[in-house]
């Protein structure tokens, strides 16, 4: 559900109306939406009944990654990398939801027990365009 109200809100706006063309991006799951909304041309009437909905506590990596392996595993959604990677060799790295979030839990017990990092604590990752980079980001946001 949260994929699908995050496409409509990006489609209100114009310049992600190219989303909205059939064939202009791979469509991921089957309920990919691909007709914009009706009163799509009336952007005063849009503006009026537009609400960005903001929850109290947002975790990315315990809201959306979490929730997209729990669907995943329940059949609910299609079986795509999370992940994906590939260097100037060719090599790549593909991690599936699964397996990001526990990668992501790992880490973020290290920072957490070893490191002392808390909630609201700033965090800085210097490193190559690798993986971990993102991992490290994940897990920096799974810590809160």
């Amino acid at each position: 559900m949260l994929a699908l109200v995050t496409m409509e809100t990006l489609l209100r706006a114009r310049c992600f109306w190219r989303l909205a063309s059939p064939g202009s991006m791979t469509v991921l799951h089957k309920d990919y939406r691909t007709v914009p909304p009706q009163n799509f041309s009336n952007y005063e009437s849009m503006k009026q009944e537009f609400k960005l909905e903001i929850p109290e506590y947002f975790n990315f990596a315990k809201d959306v990654l979490d929730q997209w392996t729990n669907m995943e595993k329940a059949g609910k959604r299609l079986s795509n990398p999370a992940f994906w990677w590939i260097n100037g060799n060719g090599e790549e790295v593909r991690w599936s939801f699964e397996e990001l979030g526990s990668l992501s839990r790992k880490f973020a017990n290290i920072l957490t027990e070893a490191c002392s990092l808390q909630r609201g604590d700033r965090v800085i990752v210097i490193l190559p365009k690798i993986p971990e980079w993102w991992l490290a980001n994940v897990a920096c946001l799974r810590t809160g």
